[in-house]
């Protein structure tokens, strides 16, 4: 998986995230590249090295000044996206990481305060972890994610028939004279379609259906 993949796979849950909590959706991204090398290194899909009662798993930890290697046991999800809401709710839980001004810094879409605030309450041992996700959400833009709704990204549904009936039925007003570009039917064929592009798209059927122009 390439980091623009997982950046895919995993920025529409981050976005949702950030809505529900304040964890900044850039912060939640580039903690979970950080930890997993990019999604390549997620046993028990926990992208977030979060510890606990799980797998037994060997990792590093930055002490005294030097690398160790250490065992320890570390939460297991059946999903990415479990694993994801779960970061949420422990840094809402912990409240050290509010004490470091963490969500203040969110609240602020300061994702470089953030990150700080994330080092100095104890998320990582590294001493560059803080500098580590700078880099990251600098070198990929994720700080576009902080201020992006939902709505921004592809629909989900449960199967892809859906995708080919809403394809065909942008199609068919197409055809009708209703749209005027044919680049939505595709976007749905592609399952690319977004939200709020489909509730514009809505209106704009409804309105030439009345006899309004727009």
């Amino acid at each position: 998986m390439t980091p623009q993949e997982f950046i895919r796979t995993i920025a529409p849950v981050a976005v949702s995230e950030q809505q529900r909590t304040g964890v900044l959706a850039s912060v939640k991204m580039a903690q979970a590249a950080l930890e997993t090398g990019w999604g390549t290194a997620a046993p028990g899909n926990n992208l977030f090295g979060i510890k606990g009662t799980g797998n037994d798993l060997v990792t590093q930890e930055y002490v005294n000044g030097r690398y160790i290697t250490i065992r320890d046991g570390f939460r297991v999800y059946d999903s990415w996206e479990d694993s994801m809401r779960d970061h949420s709710d422990f840094l809402l839980q912990n409240g050290r990481y509010a004490a470091a001004g963490f969500f203040e810094r969110s609240r602020a879409l300061d994702y470089a305060g953030a990150a700080y605030a994330l080092q100095s309450a104890g998320y990582a041992t590294d001493p560059q972890y803080a500098n580590k996700l700078i880099s990251i959400i600098r070198t990929y833009r994720l700080e576009q994610y902080d201020t992006m709704e939902e709505e921004d990204f592809p629909m989900k549904f449960e199967h892809d028939w859906q995708w080919k009936m809403l394809g065909d039925a942008l199609d068919g007003f197409y055809h009708k004279g209703l749209l005027s570009d044919y680049t939505w039917a595709e976007k749905a064929y592609q399952r690319q379609l977004t939200g709020a592009e489909l509730a514009w798209l809505n209106t704009v059927i409804f309105a030439r259906q009345s006899g309004i122009d727009v």
